[in-house]
Formats: C-alpha cells, sequence, structure tokens
C-alpha cells in the first residue's frame, strides 16, 4: 500500500512540473493564453487607437474630409469602405509574393477596382443622394493606402485569424474616426442628426466645407495624440 501511494505521489508531481512552468509557477496553457489575449489586445488598440488609418496615420483622411460632412454621409462612406476593403483585401491575399513588389502593387489595385464595380451599383441604387453628394472619392478608395502598402507591408505578411482580426480592426478604426467627424460636423454645422433638427442652435456652417473638414479632423486628430502620449505614459509608469 506504501508504494502504491508513493507511486501516486510521483505521478501527481509529474503531471504539476509538466502543467507549470518550473520559473513563474503559473500554468503553461494560462500562459499561452495570456500571451495570445495580449497580442490580440495590441491589434486591437493599433486598429482602433494608436495607429488609426485617419486620426493617427493620417493615410485615409482625405474621403472622410471631404465626405463626412454629415452623418449619413459618413455612414455610406463607411459601408463602402468596409465592405470594399475587407473584401479586397482577403482576395490579395492569394496574390503570390513571386511577383515584382510594383506589380503586386497594381494587381492590388485592380482587385479593388473589380470589387468596386459592383459594389457602387449597389450604393447607387440604396443611397443614390449620399452616392451622387461623395462624387470622385469613392472611386478613390481602390487606391488607398490600406488596400495597397497596407496590404503589402502588414496584411500579407500575417495569415488565418490574425490577417482577419487585424484588418477588421483597422477598418472599423476608419469607421469610428468617419462617424465621429460626420457626427460632430452635422452637429455644430446644421444642428440636425440624421436630418432631424435636435435644437442646437449655434451652428457653424463653415464646418460643412472641405476647410472645416480639415479642422474638425485636426482637432481630433491632436486630442488622439494626446490621449495615445498619456495612455503610453500610464503604461510606462505601470511597468
Amino acid at each position: 500500500h506504501l508504494l502504491a501511494v508513493d507511486d501516486d505521489i510521483s505521478l501527481v508531481r509529474a503531471l504539476q512540473h509538466t502543467a507549470v512552468g518550473s520559473n513563474t509557477g503559473v500554468p503553461i496553457g494560462n500562459k499561452r493564453w495570456n500571451s495570445m489575449s495580449a497580442k490580440r489586445k495590441k491589434t486591437i488598440y493599433d486598429g482602433f487607437f494608436y495607429k488609426n488609418p485617419v486620426l493617427i496615420g493620417g493615410l485615409i483622411a482625405g474621403p472622410v474630409i471631404v465626405c463626412a460632412d454629415t452623418l449619413a454621409h459618413a455612414l455610406v462612406l463607411c459601408l463602402m469602405f468596409s465592405m470594399l476593403s475587407f473584401i479586397s483585401v482577403m482576395l490579395s491575399s492569394f496574390v503570390p509574393r513571386r511577383l515584382v513588389y510594383g506589380l503586386r502593387i497594381i494587381v492590388y489595385s485592380l482587385i479593388a477596382t473589380l470589387v468596386y464595380v459592383p459594389l457602387s451599383q449597389v450604393c447607387a441604387e440604396y443611397f443614390p443622394l449620399e452616392f451622387e453628394a461623395m462624387g470622385i472619392y469613392l472611386p478613390l478608395l481602390t487606391v488607398s493606402s490600406l488596400i495597397t502598402t497596407q496590404t503589402e507591408f502588414l496584411f500579407n505578411r500575417q495569415d488565418g485569424v490574425t490577417l482577419f482580426v487585424t484588418l477588421l480592426c483597422y477598418i472599423l478604426g476608419f469607421d469610428l474616426a468617419a462617424l465621429l467627424v460626420g457626427f460632430i460636423r452635422e452637429l455644430l454645422a446644421y444642428g440636425t442628426m440624421f436630418g432631424n433638427m435636435t435644437g442646437f442652435r449655434h451652428v457653424m456652417p463653415g464646418l460643412a466645407t472641405v476647410p472645416g473638414g480639415f479642422l474638425v479632423t485636426g482637432l481630433l486628430t491632436v486630442c488622439f495624440h494626446k490621449l495615445r502620449i498619456l495612455f503610453r505614459r500610464r503604461k510606462e509608469r505601470a511597468a
């Protein structure tokens, strides 16, 4: 009986040794989970906040500045950008890396153009006023940096779930910025929300113009940069 007890104790210790890290005493499964969770959190923070494609990188600020003068316009812009970018980048991930760099960029833009054609027809059918108001800036989304350079240097260097999550976070980061700019400009320029009066009387019609779009987007960019610095300092102090 004593030998059997000793064998059981040895077996339990062996299992504990394989399941627990020798240095930290933390189960290996939990360590892997925490590590994966940290990477996913960083991806989400980068797409929404730290590397926001509009308010931090400024890579796709043009369509937002010109088109997002109301919430309705911003919403249609987000729908077009989201569908166009997601489908185009996912299809571009199949482009072979053996092609020359310059040729790959052309192929990415060609794929985006082919995707844009049916999307534009659907948009013109369901949102004719907004589609006409945004004019040439919707087709210009086919050559945005998210579809060209970011696809080459960021998305195509990832695979599987990581590619999906990273792309989704960057797209939602653009949507967040566009909707925020559209909300502020419509409220302050027209005193409305989706065309309905809000009772806000101190309107500034100049914010509905392109210079007004530069002003609002620039102020939001300054706020995002300031918050980014504060979060970084807070993280360094905590470390």
